[in-house]
């Protein structure tokens, strides 16, 4: 369980707790402890938030898939807006922290049938993911990178746009990288010339 709020990991801890077939090995509370948590106990699933302090709940997804690629992650969140990133990203589901019980606990063995749980509000996207999943269109830059462009575009720098989104300097970096990648530019002002050619700001 990855969670940066204590009070969730512990009713998260309780709930699953009460399943026979389910064992929490172990919780943190952002994304170096869940890296170093899943390098200790290699969990079969794991529940990742997405808005944590520091890097956030999709760069943990991509770097827990690069460690442990049989690893299956389910998005738990109050966004819905970043279920493209996430399922781009590599996570296994998208549930919002609304979910009843049953089915928190029905989505969890789920993925271990190898089936990838979607919380109602995602499921008209389950084309785009398939889309994406396939590499239809490796351009389309996420909701995330669109708003890193429109800061781009107004003269944010790094730290201001880290501040902004509530992301690490190193995240918006990563960002950047892929927006240069998928508008095959080189830089700031390519980026933003290509963005408006495109009508994308």
């Amino acid at each position: 369980m990855v969670d940066d709020h204590q009070v969730v990991r512990d009713g998260l801890r309780h709930m699953l707790g009460l399943q026979d077939d389910i064992r929490v090995i172990g919780e943190a509370a952002n994304v170096e402890e869940a890296l170093q948590q899943a390098e200790l106990h290699s969990p079969d699933v794991v529940l990742m938030d997405i808005k944590m302090p520091g890097a956030d709940g999709i760069e943990a997804v991509r770097r827990l898939k690069e460690k442990r690629p049989d690893c299956h992650i389910i998005m738990l969140t109050l966004y819905e807006e970043y279920v493209t990133e996430a399922i781009e990203a590599g996570a296994t589901g998208y549930l919002l922290k609304d979910i009843k019980r049953e089915e928190l606990v029905q989505a969890i063995r789920a993925v271990q049938q190898g089936r990838a749980p979607l919380s109602p509000l995602s499921r008209e996207l389950l084309t785009e993911f398939s889309n994406l999943i396939k590499g239809a269109d490796r351009s389309h830059l996420s909701e995330r990178e669109l708003e890193v462009l429109r800061l781009i575009s107004g003269g944010a720098t790094t730290k201001e746009i880290g501040s902004q989104l509530f992301l690490s300097e190193a995240t918006v970096k990563r960002d950047v990288q892929h927006i240069f990648e998928k508008l095959d530019v080189r830089n700031r002002s390519e980026a933003i010339a290509e963005a408006y050619k495109r009508k994308l700001i």
